[in-house]
């Protein structure tokens, strides 16, 4: 009997075994054939906006149909478009004169390069014989004690005229240099009244500013342009005409969305970013000499074919209909997380159900060797970490790496600030992270299936849990910063107004002890003005640890000044 025994107990391991083999294979022929596509030549690299990306979409989508779930993005269907800016081009009309002191009249002639607008500048204006205040380096620095607006009476509505760089003339990391910035100086002449803004050089020892129309710098309300000669005359200026004509081409990026409707109380929200980094065409490689189509078979068509296995499976487990599902393929994650930004700004489910959201960014990389997967975000919810200590991982060696902190940079921020607790699954960074490189025979199917799962283990084992709590977690990326203070806001990428808007606030940071919230715009700390995010990062390196001073916050249209230190 003993004998017989041990027969069934060896045949039943050999069955259970059998079966883990037959799961295994399964998924991983299903991860290959979904990377083999996402990462194909033929969808060259999927950047957001372009073709190759909503023929990604359309896969997904067509996936999510095949499974009958629910869409869930515009219109009923599974797309949810949100527009990006894809390209400015400056026209070729545009015109300049201007008259002076001695009224004597001077232009440039049209398609010279002798004037061209600036990135900062808006689409299409014309101003006609408009007076002129010489704003000098358009500077306002109390500290340093200077000002080129002491006398604003009657200035609003004119031109000014500005002059690249500052009184250091070049000076190597001198004391003006955080006043040195295009952006800072137009929204300074914006907020003293500027109808437009002409910048001249008039010191070899700076460079004139490039004509390159940069997509991802804001447009102002101002036109603003840059004259390439005749510097000491326009300094004489005393009324100037000019128009800027640019076409501003957008393009609509696509997230896809679908819903397993269990018609219960409680969402949980699985996502991964489908977007890349195509030809480069937006920057972002770590080979920008490269003209190559960027594949991104890890990052993220390895995150991407994750989800996809995912949902086949909970689709049909049992044990997980108590809760519905709601699946997310992002786009716009490369540019700055615009996608999944959207999405949390225009939900299409109640984000109250939300129990929580998993992550998935680059998961097809682990290491044979080390087998070690990391897993972020423990720390926004009581729930993680049991979860993690029941984790069944012996017969794999797999090895679970954990951090407390919900942000990063990956979807999972922007629903952590929308206080959902998050979990963020990544194999680790490589060589060819950003590269053309990326390609689909690189991956590693068998680390996808353990990273599948301990994923199906983290959902069973959170999933027995009725309440899902957030907590808020310090950010280990402020911990990161190379500035000599940090503020700790995760800054809201997709904001399009002058300052910096806050999506959150960590816990026991600066922002946070002095009472910033989330969705307070960020206009000035000190008397530096924030007018974008290269403001905000120059301006941090002006503060010391311990010092006091002052913030101010724009907060339902209202300015609130408050006690800032450091």
């Amino acid at each position: 009997m003993r004998f017989i025994a041990l027969i069934w107990i060896s045949l039943s391991l050999t069955n259970t075994a059998l079966a883990q083999d037959k799961k295994e294979i399964k998924a991983t022929s299903n991860f290959k054939a979904d990377i083999s596509y996402l990462a194909s030549d033929q969808l060259e690299g999927r950047l957001s906006g372009s073709i190759g990306e909503k023929k990604s979409s359309m896969y997904v989508a067509d996936i999510f149909k095949q499974y009958n779930l629910t869409p869930k993005g515009d219109s009923g269907t599974y797309l949810q478009g949100f527009s990006i800016v894809k390209l400015r081009i400056s026209q070729s009309n545009a015109y300049f004169h201007w008259m002076e002191s001695n009224h004597l009249m001077r232009s440039f002639r049209p398609k010279t390069g002798d004037f061209y607008p600036l990135a900062q500048s808006c689409n299409k204006d014309s101003l006609n014989e408009v007076g002129v205040f010489q704003a000098g380096f358009g500077i306002y620095a109390p500290d340093l004690n200077h000002n080129d607006y002491k006398d604003t009476n009657g200035i609003r509505g004119k031109v000014f005229v500005i002059k690249i760089g500052s009184p250091d003339g070049g000076k190597a990391h001198g004391k003006f240099t955080p006043y040195e910035g295009l952006n800072y100086k137009v929204d300074l002449a914006v907020k003293m009244g500027a109808r437009g803004v002409v910048f001249v050089l008039a010191d070899s020892g700076y460079e004139a500013p490039k004509g390159m129309l940069d997509r991802n710098v804001k447009p102002r309300s101002i036109p603003v342009v840059f004259a390439a000669k005749e510097a000491q005359s326009l300094l004489r200026a005393e009324v100037i005409t000019f128009q800027v004509n640019i076409l501003q081409i957008n393009e609509t990026a696509h997230n896809v969305i679908g819903y397993i409707n269990n018609k219960k109380a409680k969402t949980i929200i699985i996502g991964a970013h489908q977007d890349h980094l195509g030809y480069n065409e937006y920057g972002g490689s770590r080979d920008p000499k490269s003209g190559a189509i960027h594949n991104g078979a890890d990052d993220n068509a390895s995150g991407v074919a994750m989800i996809l296995e995912l949902m086949r499976n909970i689709k049909k487990d049992k044990k997980l209909k108590k809760y519905n599902y709601l699946f997310i393929a992002f786009s716009g994650e490369e540019q700055g997380l615009l996608g999944s930004d959207y999405f949390v700004k225009h939900p299409t489910i109640n984000m109250d159900q939300v129990a929580y959201m998993l992550n998935f960014d680059m998961v097809g990389r682990l290491d044979s060797f080390k087998k070690t997967l990391m897993i972020y975000g423990v720390g926004t919810s009581p729930i993680w970490k049991p979860a993690v200590a029941s984790l069944k991982t012996d017969t794999t060696q797999i090895r679970i790496k954990t951090t407390e902190s919900g942000t990063g940079a990956s979807d999972h921020t922007k629903f952590y600030y929308d206080s959902i607790p998050v979990l963020h699954f990544f194999t680790g960074q490589h060589t060819d992270y950003h590269k053309p490189s990326d390609d689909e025979f690189r991956i590693n199917y068998h680390g996808m299936y353990l990273v599948y799962d301990v994923t199906m283990q983290m959902i069973k084992a959170a999933n027995k849990n009725k309440e899902f709590l957030f907590t808020p977690t310090k950010s280990e990326d402020s911990e990161r910063m190379t500035f000599k203070v940090k503020l700790g806001i995760m800054p809201d990428y997709a904001f399009d107004g002058p300052g910096v808007r806050a999506d959150g606030t960590n816990p026991g940071e600066p922002a946070d002890k002095a009472g910033i919230k989330k969705g307070d715009v960020i206009i000035k700390i000190g008397d530096y003005t924030i007018s974008s995010m290269m403001d905000y990062m120059g301006v941090l390196g002006k503060f010391n640890k311990g010092e006091t001073t002052t913030v101010i916050v724009k907060r339902n249209g209202e300015e609130i000044t408050l006690t800032l230190t450091f």
